[in-house]
């Protein structure tokens, strides 16, 4: 009878699991973006923040870092907890800087550990991602004034060697792989009511008025690319899946994240915004490939009567 009684009161109560992810109520960076995408250890690229809060977008002090160390094989993260607030900053501070990615990438986060110190076993190489990809993770600590500090991380595709894979699979792979580019938003639009055609963001919106949107990209934001198959060993051809993440200061999404499969060819994705009262607010679209490349679009947004 017990168990029963806790069934029940499970079954009847119903958790405060507070506000939406797509929900911004604090600051937050949202997203870190790498160009180039994917880049050879040793090589430049330019980082950019995402980082908002309730009144808009944001542009403060950035403080960058290289995590050093990969997390424990025992943790679920894709960084050690010492990286957030431990790593080493970089010369280079604000919302975008350029910098060189470390030379030691591959070796650290990728197939090819370094020879172990004397009496040590060897360390184990690092496990691809399901698109054959290796990442240096990035930490960005937002400075906001005073003693608050909002971090983030992001993850800059590597190029590596091929682990594992024959001479003439190496070559097949370096002859068909081309490294990966960021996805580009070509449009983001809204669909007004009585409207026969949707209009381009930042636009005008109705209050409490339930608005389809719609954002599209560039037919080559998918790109189609080969992963080595370690059960066949053969080289395999993926297309990119495109994800996509909604965010707003006020009123609800239907849905927080909405994309598209490798398998799927159309070049768009689509909600359904719920606006808030009358008055500014903020949209945010994240759009992410599957081997890590990134585009964001940033809307103010005024709501009307």
């Amino acid at each position: 009878m017990r168990h029963l009684v806790l069934v029940l009161a499970i079954a009847g109560c119903k958790p405060d699991l507070g506000a939406p992810a797509s929900l911004i109520t604090e600051p937050r960076i949202l997203a870190v973006r790498s160009e180039p995408a994917e880049v050879t250890p040793n090589h430049d690229v330019t980082l950019t923040s995402l980082i908002v809060d309730a009144t808009g977008t944001l542009a403060p002090d950035v403080a960058w870092g290289f995590c050093s160390q990969p997390a424990p094989l025992s943790s679920d993260n894709v960084v050690g907890d010492d990286c957030i607030y431990g790593a080493a900053s970089l010369t280079e501070r604000g919302p975008q800087i350029t910098t060189t990615i470390p030379i030691t990438a591959c070796s650290v986060f990728g197939p090819t550990p370094p020879a172990p110190a004397p009496g040590e076993p060897p360390r184990r190489p690092h496990d691809a991602d399901i698109t054959g990809g290796y990442y240096q993770p990035i930490r960005a600590l937002a400075k906001l004034g005073g003693s608050d500090q909002v971090p983030g991380i992001g993850l800059t595709r590597i190029t590596c060697d091929l682990a594992n894979a024959s001479l003439d699979v190496v070559q097949q792979f370096r002859a068909r792989y081309h490294a990966n580019t960021n996805p580009v938003v070509s449009r983001v639009v809204a669909q007004l009511p009585n409207e026969a055609d949707a209009r381009d963001l930042p636009v005008a919106l109705p209050a409490h008025t339930a608005i389809p949107l719609r954002v599209r990209w560039t037919d080559a934001s998918a790109e189609t690319f080969p992963v080595f198959d370690p059960q066949s060993r053969t080289l395999v051809d993926h297309r990119e899946a495109i994800r996509v993440s909604w965010f707003t200061s006020d009123g609800a999404l239907a849905s927080e994240r909405t994309g598209r499969t490798e398998a799927d060819l159309e070049t768009y994705a689509e909600n359904t915004w719920t606006t808030p009262d009358a008055g500014p607010t903020h949209l945010w679209i994240v759009v992410r490939d599957t081997r890590g490349g990134v585009a964001f679009e940033s809307f103010d947004v005024t709501i009307a009567p």
